[in-house]
């Protein structure tokens, strides 16, 4: 679920914040996942960059802190890199801190993503909107087994831009049914073919919510990924 701030900036700009962290993730032999401390910070920056763009925002900078040790520094600075260059903002600079006077059992790594953007106004919801959710929910191990149900920083951007695309919501460890609820503020009961209580961990999907004369090319767009949901008593 997102966490993203919104400050003023300037007349007519803002300051977007976003923060995720991970735990237990990685290279340590007491980490409960194991995978490569560059997969660790490529997947910490997606969840960062996808709320920002989710915003509306241009990434500006990324902080760092380095829970882990020194030798994992690079590694992560590898994979954020790896995210944004993907997405198409190679080149952002990079700062932070490592934890190098105490050793930890497990691996932890948070990072925060600071973006600017053009003043918006919040949303408002008419009732006559459409919904969908666009990848699947994982978690844990089952994120490493499923990327190609995950849908991509990249994607998320072009469906942003996508004209009739209203709003934009990442979903996190709350799931597709929670998050739904703190998006939009509305009490409503949900039908999909997903899971909507799951963790989806680090944003493997999120929610579109469009007027009906896109939907076609939003589902162009996401493909597979496409996942209609049904909202009532909205």
């Amino acid at each position: 679920m997102t966490n993203a701030i919104i400050l003023p900036l300037e007349t007519d700009k803002e300051l977007v914040i976003a923060t995720d962290n991970s735990g237990a993730i990685g290279e340590k032999e007491a980490d409960l996942v194991k995978t490569s401390n560059q997969i660790v910070g490529k997947f910490a920056c997606r969840v960062v960059l996808m709320e920002c763009l989710a915003e509306y925002a241009e990434p500006a900078a990324v902080i760092m802190q380095n829970f882990t040790n020194e030798e994992a520094w690079q590694a992560y600075k590898a994979g954020v890199y790896e995210e944004l260059n993907g997405a198409g903002f190679a080149g952002l600079p990079i700062t932070g801190s490592t934890e190098s006077n105490f050793q930890t059992l497990q691996s932890g790594l948070g990072l925060t993503l600071i973006g600017k953007r053009g003043k918006r106004n919040r949303c408002q919801w008419t009732g006559r909107e459409s919904f969908a959710v666009i990848g699947v929910p994982f978690t844990g191990q089952a994120v490493l087994e499923n990327g190609g149900k995950i849908p991509s920083a990249a994607l998320l951007k072009k469906i942003a831009d996508t004209a009739g695309i209203k709003s934009i919501m990442p979903v996190g460890s709350k799931g597709i049914a929670a998050t739904f609820q703190q998006w939009t503020g509305l009490r409503t009961e949900l039908e999909s073919v997903l899971d909507l209580q799951a963790s989806a961990g680090p944003s493997t999907c999120f929610l579109i919510a469009f007027e009906q004369g896109s939907k076609t090319e939003a589902e162009q767009l996401a493909g597979r990924l496409f996942h209609p949901l049904k909202v009532s008593n909205c």
